[in-house]
């Protein structure tokens, strides 16, 4: 069986090995952001508007996992 040349020269380079480590390490740099500013914000509005219970800290962050999660997914099923 004869090798093509296309295949025998075909060696991945270091750019192509490496890049999807910094494409997901990217999306999780991305994720934790996303969290940390939805808790900072959620709980400087429940001190403004003095709640007992951290109700938009609570509904901010669900949102953020929400949004993440779905930006993953597409970035997952995005070649």
């Amino acid at each position: 069986m004869e090798k093509t040349p296309e295949l025998e020269n075909h060696k991945p380079n270091r750019q192509e090995s490496v890049k999807p480590y910094l494409k997901y390490s990217g999306l999780a740099f991305q994720m934790i952001g996303a969290m940390v500013l939805a808790a900072f914000a959620g709980m400087k509005l429940d001190e403004h508007f003095g709640t007992q219970n951290p109700w938009f800290t609570i509904v901010l962050l669900l949102v953020a996992v929400v949004a993440s999660m779905v930006l993953v997914i597409a970035s997952l099923n995005k070649k």
